[in-house]
């Protein structure tokens, strides 16, 4: 929790921010309540999300995006935590064409687990924005730390945003990963597809809301992540900020059984320069909005 956040703070005040041209993200302190169908327990995590992202006038681009989840278990003598940490450079063109490369490394650890379990992703990306219209794609690759039967991931994501109104934004994510088992001996894809909006009611009310859906084929199992919420934009002591509600239902199909996760989701989002985002950074809407890369770490972003 500690390097991710201080990551995450330490770019925001850095001398580079008065440097940018453009500025834009949003930091999002969350809680949310879980249950799970034909069990008698219930989850509650609490998170800490944050985004931002610079444009400077010589067309360089530095973005970071940094998280941290608490994941407790009702009447279990052990929690979960869980940190991310990406960093994206890259170069923007005047045509509206942009290229870069990414790192990012997802970290999970329970208590009574002596080492902690990490995918660590690297690889590059494309953009292309032209009137409201937004495209993007990505290459890259995905490993296990520790080592656990040689499990890697080559990775490929599109994604695209479209501001259909000054009011209204629509956006989609498709991503696959090909996990690869033993060093090749064994395959299986994950595909990942999802779709969202967000639309502004007014100066104070907005809603915002997305699905989702990760099919792991040679398991025949479904993943299917919906959420719906409604935002209030107040001031505290000056600072712009939004207030949200979200619900949400992550539906698992396997092998002819399912299983259902009921969230209830409070946030609590400051913006970051002028544009901020679409929807807060603890909801299914921006899991599909601005997507981690790689179809495992999107899906458990969107469910969590």
């Amino acid at each position: 929790m500690k390097r991710a956040l201080a990551l995450c703070l330490v770019t925001i005040s850095a001398p580079t921010l008065a440097l940018a041209q453009d500025v834009s993200g949003a930091i999002t302190l969350g809680f949310g309540d879980h249950e799970i169908s034909d069990i008698d327990q219930g989850l509650s995590t609490a998170t800490l999300d944050g985004r931002v992202n610079l444009t400077f006038a010589n067309g360089m681009t530095l973005g970071v995006n940094a998280g941290y989840l608490d994941l407790g278990i009702d009447g279990a003598p052990f929690d979960v935590t869980a940190t991310f940490v990406g960093l994206d450079v890259g170069y923007k063109l005047a045509s509206g064409l942009s290229f870069g490369a990414y790192a990012e490394q997802l970290t999970g650890q329970a208590s009574l687990i002596p080492f902690d379990l990490s995918l660590k992703s690297i690889g590059a990306r494309v953009g292309y924005e032209t009137g409201n219209l937004d495209f993007g794609a990505y290459l890259g690759r995905t490993s296990v730390s520790p080592d656990i039967a040689g499990i890697e991931a080559d990775t490929f994501g599109l994604s695209a945003k479209y501001a259909a109104m000054e009011n209204l934004t629509l956006g989609g994510t498709f991503q696959r990963a090909t996990l690869s088992l033993g060093g090749g001996a064994a395959e299986a894809d994950v595909d990942l597809l999802g779709i969202a909006g967000a639309y502004d009611i007014n100066e104070q009310f907005s809603m915002f809301g997305g699905i989702s859906r990760t099919s792991i084929d040679e398991a025949d199992a479904d993943i299917t992540t919906m959420g719906l919420g409604v935002g209030y934009n107040l001031d505290l002591g000056g600072v712009a900020s939004t207030i949200s509600l979200e619900l949400a239902r992550t539906d698992l199909s396997a092998l002819g059984t399912g299983t259902d996760l009921d969230t209830v989701r409070l946030g609590i989002t400051l913006p970051l320069g002028g544009a901020g985002t679409e929807a807060p950074l603890n909801s299914v809407a921006d899991s599909i909005f601005n997507p981690r890369h790689g179809a495992v770490n999107a899906a458990l972003t969107g469910a969590f």
